[in-house]
């Protein structure tokens, strides 16, 4: 990963691309190779949409236990909420599994009694052993208002995450470690992108899904999520590719500062493929 961060910064450099701008984790899934690596995998960023990944997960933890039960809307928001990264959906996901609403500020007991619902997402993450997350925030395609601006402390409290993080979540997703087979059959459903060549590009999340994909072989499968926001330009996904005993991994890539350049996150997606193209299989092959 660092040497993979290395020839993509050397690339795009005139671009203005820094290695202060580039983190990337990989973690493999396949059955023989359950390892990982990354490049400044622990730097924290300003995640965008990314942090929906967060939502949909503490959503399947919350039916898989019983504590909620899915209605058309909230069914309808979630699906929404990761197909399209629709912010609308996503304040209504917000409220439905941390029971808090947005509007005026509050103060008192009553904004303690809110704060504390609204870090529910966080506290399901901290039993899992995560320290390196915030995902108590609603997204905004303009500004936030109110309690939620109040919320954001200035800015100390806005959403955050590393590569690190967000690529073990999807491994522990991809793996059924949130959620049993519906939970896990519904959340890989909602994330799996077409990347298959021919297709045109239908909106950003498919857009950002299919620059990477189509630097990839033929016949590759491809479960991701973007976020693009500020300065900050984000892909995680998790990547089959195809042949027998196929190489299965999850790779984040989270850049800052070269948001404009389409070019940087495909260039990363395909290096890794390649490096699995060209390594010895476990009978000797290549």
């Amino acid at each position: 990963m660092a040497s993979i961060a290395k020839e993509t910064v050397r690339e795009f450099a005139d671009k203005g691309l820094t290695e202060e701008g580039i983190s990337i984790t990989l973690i493999e899934l396949s059955p023989r190779a359950l390892s990982s690596g990354s490049s400044r995998g622990d730097v924290s960023y300003y995640p965008a949409s990314v942090v929906k990944t967060f939502y949909v997960a503490y959503y399947e933890s919350l039916k898989e236990a019983g504590k909620l039960k899915d209605t058309p809307e909230i069914v309808r928001a979630v699906k929404d909420m990761i197909t399209v990264s629709s912010n609308d959906a996503t304040g209504f996901v917000v409220d439905s599994i941390t029971q808090t609403t947005s509007g005026p500020e509050l103060s008192g007991r009553e904004w303690e009694e809110w704060k504390e619902k609204r870090n529910a997402v966080n506290r399901f993450l901290e039993k899992r052993g995560y320290r390196d997350v915030n995902a108590n925030q609603k997204t905004f395609c303009e500004d936030a208002y109110g309690r939620e601006q109040a919320f954001r402390d200035g800015g100390k409290n806005r959403n955050r995450m590393t590569t690190d993080s967000i690529a073990r979540l999807f491994a522990e997703i991809a793996r059924g470690e949130i959620a049993g087979k519906s939970g896990t059959d519904e959340m890989l459903g909602l994330l799996y992108r077409d990347v298959t060549p021919d297709k045109p590009f239908e909106d950003l999340e498919l857009e950002d899904a299919r620059l990477a994909g189509h630097a990839l072989p033929a016949g590759a499968q491809f479960w991701s999520k973007s976020g693009d926001a500020y300065d900050v330009h984000h892909l995680v996904a998790r990547v089959r590719l195809p042949g027998p005993a196929a190489p299965d991994y999850v790779l984040a890539v989270f850049t800052k500062g070269v948001k404009t350049v389409p070019g940087i996150i495909p260039s990363v997606y395909e290096r890794v493929a390649r490096r699995y193209e060209g390594r010895e299989t476990g009978d000797g092959r290549r």
